[in-house]
């Protein structure tokens, strides 16, 4: 693995964000092996590897992914905050699988604050909803 140096202005965080996104995908297949394009005849992909806030890191050329959080150029700042949150929003949509949710679980409550409130779902009875919508139906 080759590492690259800090970036030195927000086009090259893109490129190299952009990049570590799409090093994550790989191409859809039908049941018979073959490609399967959308409906601007582009290749449909999907993410075949996580997302992770060490790769983003990497990627981009940090020592550290509290690096992602420091940048004083603030639209660097924000890009990379934006960036942080599809992978917050990959390891979301994985709580819907069953054989990931426990690890899931932990991902977002140590690398995401929000998502840790300390409570565990033992330690909580309160499954009450909220005042003002009706039943929920399925």
């Amino acid at each position: 693995m080759t590492y690259k140096k800090a970036p030195r202005n927000l086009n090259e965080v893109k490129k190299r964000v952009g990049e570590y996104f799409d090093s994550r995908l790989a191409p859809v297949y039908d049941k018979n092996g073959n490609i399967v394009f959308n409906e601007n005849g582009e290749i449909l992909k999907k993410a075949t590897l996580p997302y992770t806030l060490t790769g983003l890191a990497l990627a981009v050329g940090l020592d550290s992914r509290e690096e992602l959080f420091k940048f004083e150029d603030p639209e660097i700042d924000r890009f990379l905050r934006m960036s942080a949150m599809k992978v917050e929003e990959y390891a979301e949509e994985r709580l819907f699988s069953k054989e990931a949710f426990s690890g899931v679980k932990l991902f977002l409550a140590v690398n995401f604050d929000r998502w840790g409130d300390g409570v565990t779902d033992e330690e909580s009875d309160d499954y009450s909803i909220p005042e003002g919508f009706g039943k929920w139906t399925v």
